[in-house]
Parts: C-alpha cells; structure tokens; sequence
C-alpha cells in the first residue's frame, strides 16, 4: 500500500505540472466520458484533483461527479491511472455504431483497471475509446490455440473467425479458455448478437450499421440494481415506481399516479420548492418522465383510467399501460397532466440554481411514466424506478422554475433518407399563454432534448443571435445543459430547435410516433421570471 501511496503523489504531482501547460477547454454541454468526473467536456487536471481527494474514500453512485471512475466501490490508483491515461481528451463527437458498441459493451464489462484498461491491459488489450478498435480489428490474439487456428479479435465480415465473439460466447474448446468478461455474468444476447450484425457489416469506425438496435436498453442477465437511500428527514423525498413486468419480445410504457405522504400515511399539506432531482433506474428504459396531474387530469379521472392489476409484480400496484394507437385514453399532456421532470439516462443528478425551485402543492397527485423494452429479451424484465426530489425552504426561494415542454411531431422521413426537422419555440407565445407580464424577460437556465435511435444530431439555438445552445450526437444519453449565467430572452426572441434522422434500417417512412421505433424531436427545460418572487408566479 506504500508503495501505491508513493506511486500516487509522484504521478499526481507530474500530472499538476503537465495539466498547468495543457489546454483544458471544452464544449461544456455534459460528456459520456466516466473519466470526465466534473462533467465539463474534457478530462483535465480538474478531474484528478476530484480523484486526489477522494483517494481511499468509497465511491459515491448518486453523485453527478463520481471519482469512482472504474465503478469498483473504491477510489484508488486504478482510478487515478484511467484519467491520467485519458488526460486531455474530449466528448466524443461520435455517433457509430462502433460507439454505441464501446458505450454499451466494452465500457460497462470490459475496459475497467483490472481487466482490458490500464493498468492491467490483461492479455496486452485495451478496450478503452477509440484503442479499442485499433487493438481488436484485424489482431491476432494472444491465445496460441485461436492463433494456430487462424482467427484474429475481429475478423472484418467474417463473425465466425472473430475470436472476440468466441469469447463472450464461452466457446466448447477448453483450449480457448474462459468465457467473458470474467467472473462477471454473460452479456445480453442482444448484445452479442449487435457486435456479429456490425462485424459482418465490415466492421466499420464510422457510420451506422442496420440491424443493431438500441443497445442501451439491453440489460444483462445477472446485472444487479441496487436502490439509492433516499433524501435525509427534511431534505426531501423519495417517489418510488414499483417494479412492473414486461414479457419477452414486448415493450411496454405504463402509468403510476402517486403521492408525496406523511408519516401518518396521508398527503402533505404544505407546499414543496423543489431544486435538485435524483433518478435511478435499472437498465432496460427507454425513458422516464415525472407529470402532474391537473384539476382537469383528476377531475377527468385520469389516475383511474385502464388499471391492469396484471402489469405489476404486486396485484395491488395499479398501474394502466398506455396504447400507442390511442393515447389519449390515458388524458392529454397540457390538459390532463403536466410535465415536472424526464430523462433518458439513469442515475441522473441535476440541480436548478441557488434560490430557484419547482412549487409543486403537497398534494400533487404525480404520474409517473416508465418506459421499458425487452424486445430481445427472452425473460421477462422488472423495470422500477426511484426518485429523490430534494426540498428547499419557502424563505430560501428566490425564483420560482418554470418547466419548458415542446414537441415537434412534424417528422417523415423516408427510407435511406436523412432529413432534418425544425421548429422555433417563441417567447411571446408563452407569455400569452402563461398569462405574464406582455414585457417580461424569460431566464432561461437549463435546456436538453430528447430522440430515438434514428436521431443523429439535436441542436438548439436562440432564435435572435443563432446561437447554439446545445447540442446532442447520443440519443439515448443527452446531456442536461445547465447555463451558469441564465439566458435572457426578450418578447421578441425564441427558441429554435431542429433535429436531423436518418432512416437508414426501416422498410416505411420515419414518423412521430411513441414506441422506440417511432421517432421523436422534443426539448425540455426550465426558467425563471427574476421579476416575480415564490408564491406570485402565474401558473
């Protein structure tokens, strides 16, 4: 351990001297990269200094900056060596198959510190971004008996003499040694069967392969979910999905009304200033999303409509399932309920800035919308889902948030086509609509998007200066922009948003639609109006 420690303070104080003398500027719209632990776009010296000061410590799964880079339960020169190997890299512009493979399968079972990452690079492989592909394609492997054999880590176009694909099948050779990753469960054989579409195709670094669908839904079959604590007695409070089943070749989106209650089981009476949110969930979601119900919702009888005592694991859970073909059995977004909350990644941790929250009544009846897809399963998956809303004071609120919800269904895109769909969000539209003040300036402070699998590129700008304001290449991970300085928008200013798909696997047209393989072009996102104190705000 003396020797680590040592090992430790001299890597960490030539990394201080080389972070001083490189560039650390990056984008600042979030990143995908686990060693980008500030989440600001690039990996610098900022990020082994968060490691450095967790050194020892436990990781910590519910933070938005998780030193645990590796995910091995502890912060320690595993972690260090990963983003000391990473030093200065960017968010991958990067939106192939080939990534959503790295993603999805090599950075969640194979590239961690003790297995194909630094330091170990156990046999001499290193499945880290973008080293990866230039250790597995067209490389002879290192076990004798595959060699002899002729095969080579990824054989371009030919799966069967891909030994990588060997390997994570548990081959019937023992000469070919243990199946992977090791001592950890199978991957999903969705996953799998991704990684032979894409071989066969060739391969390739860029570009999308037809065939492979949403890896990111794909849960392997002994990965374990381990529910978060939930906020500390008068922090705030946990709102909890139960689990809910769906079949094998099914995906199935459902509904679940519930409430915030007291320690007497009955609804709190008191208003609620939300400014941070927890959500967490085990693989398999397409999306979550928190509503509200309105007076209109309930009075309509939304929270009863369709029960299904048959969705739930337990009988007494009533949940209703929507159907695609007729949605508005369920009620009307805008009308029967109102959007809070959504995301498209577990684990999401964002929080509004200091004295700006939610208002939400105690007895908001909240419908939470899950999402889950076992189209390649051959079990049947529980999806469930927690959230940790956490609270602050009435005195402590400045401004109250103001959610942003905006879809453009204008999508038909045609086979082997890409095209771009475009819509502007004006300000003078929802003051009228929220009924403000005529002259009223909008703060806008967070904004992110949300697409399928066929969407290639999300991009927002503001409408006067064209401006980008965020910016998205991964669907089913989108980052949550956060403006430190909020953006001012003026009467005659807007929101423009436009998002590019490519129907590049699909026999008919691309259209709006609410399953996964229907297409979507929808940005959400909160302001304030600095004008009007909590409580005064027109909703």
């Amino acid at each position: 351990m003396k020797v680590y420690k040592n090992l430790f303070v001299f890597m960490f104080s030539v990394l201080l001297i080389v972070g001083l003398i490189v560039s650390a500027s990056g984008h600042g719209d979030g990143s995908t990269l686990l060693e980008d632990i500030n989440r600001d776009g690039t990996v610098n010296i900022q990020d082994l200094v968060l490691v450095a000061n967790a050194f020892g410590q436990p990781g910590d799964r519910t933070s938005a900056k998780n030193p645990d880079v590796n995910r091995d339960g502890v912060v320690d020169i595993l972690d260090l060596v990963r983003v000391a190997n990473r030093f200065g890299e960017t968010e991958q512009g990067d939106n192939s198959t080939y990534h959503d493979i790295q993603d999805n399968i090599f950075d969640k079972s194979c590239a961690n510190g003790a297995c194909h990452a630094p330091p170990a690079n156990a046999a001499n492989l290193n499945l880290t971004y973008g080293q990866s592909y230039q250790d597995l394609v067209n490389r002879i492997p290192r076990n004798s008996a595959a060699a002899a054999a002729g095969m080579k880590l990824i054989d371009p176009s030919n799966p069967d003499n891909s030994f990588l694909l060997t390997k994570l099948m548990a081959s019937e050779n023992p000469d070919f040694g243990n199946r992977m990753p090791f001592q950890m469960g199978p991957l999903h054989n969705g996953k799998i069967e991704a990684l032979r579409t894409w071989i066969s195709a060739g391969a390739p670094r860029e570009g999308k392969v037809a065939g492979v669908g949403d890896l990111g839904v794909l849960r392997d079959p002994e990965e374990v979910f381990n529910p978060p604590p939930p906020p500390a007695p008068g922090e705030g409070y946990q709102l909890y999905l139960p689990p809910f089943k769906i079949e094998p070749g099914t995906e199935r989106e459902v509904y679940f009304a519930t409430q915030i209650l007291d320690d007497n089981g009955m609804p709190i009476e008191e208003d609620i200033f939300i400014n941070r949110v927890e959500i967490f969930y085990p693989s398999g979601s397409h999306h979550f999303i928190i509503y509200r119900l309105t007076e209109e919702g309930l009075a309509n009888g939304i929270q009863g409509r369709g029960i299904d005592t048959s969705i739930g694991v337990d009988p007494e859970h009533e949940f209703r399932e929507l159907d695609p073909d007729d949605p508005q059995v369920l009620g009307n977004f805008g009308i029967d309920r109102l959007f809070v909350v959504g995301t498209q990644t577990d684990d999401t941790n964002f929080a509004f800035p200091e004295g700006v929250a939610l208002r939400l009544p105690g007895n908001t009846v909240f419908d939470l919308n899950s999402h889950y897809i076992n189209l390649l399963g051959d079990e049947t998956l529980l999806g469930e889902t927690y959230v940790n809303i956490y609270t602050i004071p009435e005195e402590e609120v400045k401004y109250e948030a103001i959610e942003i919800f905006v879809s453009n269904r204008s999508i038909n895109v045609p086979p082997n086509t890409t095209r771009v769909a475009k819509l502007t969000w004006y300000v003078e539209d929802e003051l009228e609509r929220r009924g403000h003040d005529p002259d009223t300036e909008l703060h806008v402070f967070l904004l992110t998007s949300h697409m399928h699998r066929h969407g290639e590129l999300f991009e927002i700008f503001q409408d006067s200066t064209g401006d980008l304001l965020h910016r998205s290449i991964a669907y089913d991970d989108a980052p949550i922009t956060l403006f430190d300085t909020p953006l001012v928008l003026g009467v005659d200013d807007g929101i423009k948003f436009q998002c590019t798909h490519n129907n590049y696997d699909k026999d008919g047209p691309l259209q709006f639609g609410l399953t996964s393989e229907d297409e979507m072009c929808i940005i959400f996102g909160y302001y304030f109006i600095p004008i009007e104190k909590a409580g005064e705000t027109i909703r």
